[in-house]
This record gives C-alpha cells, sequence and structure tokens, in this order.
C-alpha cells in the first residue's frame, strides 16, 4: 500500500505547484506498481483516494510548457466525489459509483473466493 498523503497537504495549502508535484510523484508510484503487476500476474492494484481536498478545477494548461492553471474553492475537504482505478485481476470487480468503505468488502470479497479456490 502506497499514500499519496502529501496531496492532501498541498489541497488544504492551495498550493497548485505542491499538488502537481505530488501527483506526478504519486503518478510514478502506480507506474511502478503497474508494471509490478505486468510481471507478476496475480497482483491486483487499486487506486482511489478517501476524499478530495481543496475543491480543485483545473482550467488551463500545457504539457510542454510544464503549465497547470487551477482555482480552489475551499482549503477543505470537499463533497467531490473520487475515482476508482482497478487494474490486474479482479479488477471489474471495481466497476460503478458506491461508498468508499465498499472497497473493503470488495477487497475481502475475493481474497476469500482467492483462498477458497485458489484462483
Amino acid at each position: 500500500m502506497a499514500e499519496g498523503a502529501q496531496i492532501d497537504y498541498g489541497g488544504h495549502a492551495n498550493d497548485m505547484r505542491y499538488v502537481v508535484e505530488e501527483m506526478l510523484d504519486f503518478d510514478r508510484t502506480i507506474g511502478d506498481a503497474i508494471r509490478f503487476a505486468d510481471s507478476n500476474g496475480e497482483t491486483l492494484v487499486i487506486i482511489t483516494a478517501d476524499h478530495e481536498t481543496g475543491g480543485l478545477s483545473l482550467l488551463d494548461g500545457d504539457l510542454k510548457r510544464g503549465y497547470v492553471d487551477g482555482n480552489f474553492s475551499t482549503n477543505d475537504h470537499s463533497g467531490i466525489m473520487v475515482p476508482v482505478f482497478a487494474y490486474g485481476p479482479h479488477s471489474l470487480d471495481f466497476r460503478g459509483v458506491y461508498e468508499n468503505t465498499e472497497i473493503h468488502h470488495r477487497i475481502t470479497a475475493i481474497l476469500q473466493k482467492y483462498h477458497s479456490t485458489g484462483n
């Protein structure tokens, strides 16, 4: 398990540069996890957040110039839904819209199935 906790800090501080740097770092970590899952064949990678912070709206950007413009609507947690991305075996079990606590139940169900059948 890896956590990009400093993304939350940047959202609370409404610091665009910090949020972008932390998101890029988190993206590299996700890339490493996916490469491992590809080489392993038995690893499920789940990417999500426990909440959104800052109410960030992206307004403009340019990858070539390394430019991102946005607006924060709060320095607190918001009610914005967070996505769940899954990659690897059983990744399709994470489709849909649901409360974040459901992720635990879905992981538990997969582990129980795996232990009872071996796949």
